[in-house]
């Protein structure tokens, strides 16, 4: 799980961490055997070239704060930009499960009206009745219009 404060201290600490850096002298030598070596320490039976540490950033405490909550900032609108697309996949998703699921009923629906025999209904009273072909034919017409609209 993602946690927007934690990351926001991981990167407070990161940026004012490297701020603070001082990076420690480095020295080169040579040893018996002509290989050149680099370390923080200097070995004490060797003549040493001293190495000088780069310059600390150049960036004040004010802009790395605000460079941090720009990233910040983008890290969080990233997050809700994902999350968005996520919802919108689903809500698709469900909107083609629905029109699938409506396609499968109209056509079961054709297939039981255009088979053989007399079709009984309820009414809206509850009670059973056979259709008349007018209402046959009405309700196949329905039938169509709806797999037109919804098997595409």
């Amino acid at each position: 799980m993602h946690h927007p404060h934690r990351t926001r201290i991981l990167l407070s600490a990161l940026l004012l961490g490297w701020s603070l850096a001082v990076p420690a002298a480095m020295y080169k030598w040579v040893d018996d055997q002509g290989q050149v070596h680099y370390s923080q320490y200097p070995p004490r039976d060797r003549e040493v070239e001293t190495i000088a540490p780069p310059p600390p950033p150049a960036t004040p405490a004010a802009e790395a704060q605000k460079r941090l909550e720009e990233t910040l900032r983008t890290l969080d609108e990233t997050r809700k930009a994902r999350e968005a697309s996520r919802q919108k996949a689903a809500e698709e998703a469900a909107e083609a499960e629905r029109i699938r699921s409506n396609c499968e009923a109209a056509r079961a629906n054709l297939r039981r009206l255009t088979a053989g025999g007399r079709k009984k209904i309820v009414g809206e009273d509850g009670v059973a009745y056979y259709m008349t072909e007018e209402e046959k034919r009405k309700k196949i017409q329905e039938a169509r219009d709806q797999i037109d609209k919804y098997c595409k």
